[in-house]
């Protein structure tokens, strides 16, 4: 990169964007209206939306904090949570309307504080990456690839195994490499597979997983809004000159289509690149994924929290936040939870229709509302 390319890249204003709406209902009980996902200790000892933000400081300076976006019944338990050491601004949904509104209301926002050169790197909030360093990296150099080609920039992970939960990137011509980063056109993105589609995408190595992470300026996405979901961009626009208000941000949301930002932008644009990431990496979006980051014995049982004794257990999962022992012995293949109101004994091939079993239950008269 030319000297006063690289000069450009070091003043640029980087604006990290977290994803925070949701609840995290695959994580009941442990996780609820009163307690979302976000704000759960799963990978260590703070809560995942402050692992995020950990994660994103490197990239906050010139004056830029980072954007929070949440919804309405959870922003005042974020808000009080996160320490008064970390300074963010928010933008407060009424209403989850999925992540293309999202992205777009928060590109007119720092384009509005910022200018529309801001780049922004847009991250999830339940998230577990590691190292950090391995990450600053790829995303530092993701950066400059937003600035130099004025792409759409996307994290792809190499695969470890044949995930059917996952959607795949198909990569198409290298663009360049940085030390052990990679960078690629993106050929097509895939939805989620089948597991002899996932075995055949990990065999071509062509193929990589879509992590939900993106970096690129403001201006590139809200013309990338323009193209391809206008009615979007002309509702971020209206917002934008009714000052991004509270208000406005209401009647965006009242008035905008639900749709995610890889189906609505990703999936259509004919601008995209990805960074191959060497971190480690992996979207928690259920009790199923904590056996694959919390450590586990020679019989593939992982234990999380005091109090608990287990013996015999195959691929299984235990995890007690009550004050109560918990004994589990003999099983195969469960998900075990314990926490001060509720217990959940549940096969792991259950696990993915545990929201319906959820629906069910806050339809019954005799389990509590607070429970949810």
């Amino acid at each position: 990169m030319p000297a006063n390319s690289r000069a450009q890249v070091s003043s640029m204003k980087v604006v990290p964007v977290i994803l925070a709406g949701g609840i995290g209902e695959r994580f009941w009980p442990l996780s609820r209206s009163s307690m979302p996902k976000q704000l759960l200790p799963l990978i260590s000892s703070r809560s995942m939306i402050e692992e995020t933000l950990s994660r994103v400081g490197p990239f906050c300076k010139k004056g830029t904090r980072p954007l929070i976006v949440t919804g309405k019944k959870i922003a005042g338990q974020i808000k009080k949570r996160i320490s008064s050491s970390v300074t963010c601004d928010y933008i407060v949904e009424p209403v989850g309307k999925n992540t293309a509104p999202a992205v777009a209301i928060a590109a007119a926002w720092i384009g509005k504080k910022y200018g529309d050169d801001a780049v922004m790197v847009v991250l999830s909030a339940d998230h577990a990456i590691s190292p950090k360093k391995e990450f600053t990296d790829a995303v530092n150099y993701a950066i400059k690839l937003a600035h130099s080609l004025g792409t759409l920039i996307v994290f792809g992970v190499p695969p470890s195994r044949p995930d059917t939960g996952y959607g795949y990137i198909q990569l198409d011509k290298k663009l360049g490499k940085s030390g052990r980063l990679e960078s690629y056109i993106v050929k097509r993105f895939v939805e989620k597979p089948n597991l002899k589609k996932a075995k055949q995408y990990i065999a071509t190595k062509k193929y990589l997983w879509n992590s939900g992470m993106f970096v690129w300026k403001v201006f590139v996405i809200l013309e990338e809004f323009k193209l391809n979901m206008p009615a979007i961009h002309k509702g971020v626009i209206r917002a934008s000159k009714q000052g991004l208000n509270q208000k406005a941000i209401d009647a965006f949301y009242r008035s905008c289509e639900k749709e995610s930002i890889d189906f609505g932008i990703m999936e259509r644009s004919q601008r995209v690149a990805a960074v191959k990431g060497v971190f480690k990496w992996d979207d928690l979006g259920s009790w199923e994924s904590l056996s694959r980051v919390l450590s586990q014995n020679k019989k593939q049982t992982a234990v999380s929290g005091k109090r608990i004794y287990e013996k015999e257990c195959q691929k299984t999962i235990i995890a007690n936040s009550s004050d109560l022992v918990v004994a589990a012995i003999g099983l195969n293949d469960t998900v075990v939870v314990t926490v001060d109101d509720a217990v959940l004994v549940i096969s792991r091939d259950k696990l993915p229709q545990l929201k319906q079993y959820l629906a069910e239950m806050k339809d019954n008269s005799q389990f509590p509302h607070k429970l949810f």
